[in-house]
């Protein structure tokens, strides 16, 4: 009889956790609204659009990023958290708009640029900001380290993320 309820038990907490990884956290960004998002549905958290980048991997996390945003899953915390944005999927751009260390991830939009802050286990997106993913000049824009993530406005200023301060405009 106690292996029986030990077994129930088991197979109810295993149910729960699939459920909590099934149901991704999600975050609109400004670029995702209207009737097109709206009726989107994604099958699974793995379905970020197409076309979609190659996964990157941390030792902390999963960073997917496609045609309507990204998504961070932490395998440690069973936690996944997705932002819809619209994003720049063209391939000479790739590792360079989406970026991941065991601390921060970067995935860059047309309109906005969102970081995955492992520390506080969300996004933070800098609205109505679009980046310059000019080919030539990628090493330069987008920039991510373990302390903060920096990324090169389109004819404007670079704009850098920490854990302590958020976004910030800088003068460099």
């Amino acid at each position: 009889m106690k292996k029986a309820g030990f077994l129930c038990v088991m197979i109810v907490v295993f149910f729960l956790v699939g459920a909590m990884v099934v149901a991704a956290g999600d975050m609109k960004a400004p670029s995702a609204q209207g009737p097109q998002w709206d009726s989107w549905n994604p099958r699974n958290n793995e379905d970020m659009g197409s076309p979609q980048f190659k996964g990157l991997a941390s030792k902390t996390m999963v960073l997917q990023y496609g045609f309507r945003g990204a998504l961070v899953y932490e395998p440690n915390g069973n936690r996944a958290e997705r932002v819809r944005m619209v994003t720049i999927t063209r391939s000479k751009v790739e590792g360079f708009v989406n970026q991941v260390n065991d601390r921060l991830a970067l995935a860059a939009g047309l309109h906005e640029i969102a970081v995955y802050d492992f520390s506080k286990h969300k996004w933070f997106v800098l609205e109505k900001v679009t980046p310059d993913d000019s080919t030539g000049a990628l090493k330069q824009n987008f920039i991510l380290t373990p302390d903060y993530a920096m990324v090169k406005q389109l004819g404007g200023p670079f704009y850098r993320y920490t854990t302590a301060a958020g976004w910030q405009k800088q003068a460099r």
